[in-house]
């Protein structure tokens, strides 16, 4: 063993190989840290057909890799864009039930999928997710996920990316909000979402002091102003008034001329209901925000 811990310290990786057969044909049994220690000298070297020759004989020969070399695998395949194996490795890692030490190898699956733009293997590794063990990848990971569903206009299975998180004990943050509330508008008519998602927004900002960029609260506001929500689109201005943000009037201006130009132009009708007198007063507050009254 120490021979071959050699070779590969030297470089001399054929040798190792070579040294490691010759051992499981006289049945030698060899420790796992050797096929460890090959692989990821082998990846190291970009070497793709012996990291598949070893990695199969390691099979062959009943051996458990560890932690370290499963994400040296899994980054070798993300690298050689081969998703599939990586995520073929990384179920494999999941079912042997190998403690992870941390969240790389899911980070580096999740970022293969979004280069490759490989939609339904993102789809394939929330199914991994979310069968069997609870797979803890952290916010940060979560979001990537969540961007990437939103990105590529599926929105169920964000949604559903957004479910399994929260199952998890992650709060989304403000990240995740943004990816969210730019996934609904680029597909357009998701105003109940967003309010469904504002309301969480709210919820967050007074309990816990989450702090939203101007850019995501922006969003929101041109999604309400686009869907005539004038109640929720006041409170949006209300908070960024309050937190000093630049808010562009004039876009909002010709957004409001552009869809609802008629809108409560005459005469307030006789009898209304409470609903839609608070409606029509928000419209008319909105209105006179943008200098239209």
């Amino acid at each position: 063993m120490d021979v071959i811990n050699t070779c590969i310290s030297l470089g001399r990786l054929d040798q190792a190989h070579d040294l490691l057969d010759e051992m499981h044909l006289a049945g030698v049994r060899t420790s796992s840290s050797l096929y460890d220690s090959l692989l990821k000298a082998y990846c190291k070297e970009n070497r793709a057909g012996e990291v598949t020759s070893l990695l199969r004989d390691a099979r062959k020969a009943g051996i458990q890799l560890d932690a370290s070399c499963y994400e040296a695998l899994i980054q070798f395949r993300v690298l050689e864009k081969d998703t599939p194996g990586a995520l073929n490795l990384f179920k494999e890692m999941k079912e042997a039930k190998i403690p992870r030490g941390g969240h790389r190898e899911f980070d580096m699956l999740v970022k293969g999928c979004t280069k490759g733009g490989e939609a339904y293997l993102m789809a394939k590794l929330l199914q991994e997710i979310q069968e069997g063990q609870n797979v803890d990848s952290g916010v940060h990971d979560w979001n990537n996920v969540i961007h990437f569903f939103c990105k590529k206009r599926l929105m169920q299975d964000a949604e559903k990316a957004l479910k399994k998180m929260r199952s998890l004990g992650h709060a989304p943050n403000a990240q995740t909000f943004h990816s969210m509330v730019t996934g609904y508008a680029a597909i357009g008519g998701k105003y109940i979402e967003v309010t469904e998602l504002w309301g969480e927004m709210k919820s967050f900002a007074f309990s816990s002091g989450m702090k939203f960029d101007p850019e995501l609260l922006d969003a929101v506001l041109y999604t309400f102003v686009r869907g005539g929500f004038f109640v929720r689109a006041n409170e949006v201005v209300e908070l960024m008034e309050e937190r000093k943000m630049f808010i562009d009037k004039y876009k909002y201006r010709t957004l409001f001329l552009k869809y609802h130009k008629t809108l409560y132009k005459g005469k307030a009708p006789k009898f209304q209901t409470e609903s839609q007198l608070k409606k029509r007063e928000a419209a008319l507050t909105f209105k006179k925000w943008v200098g239209l009254c």
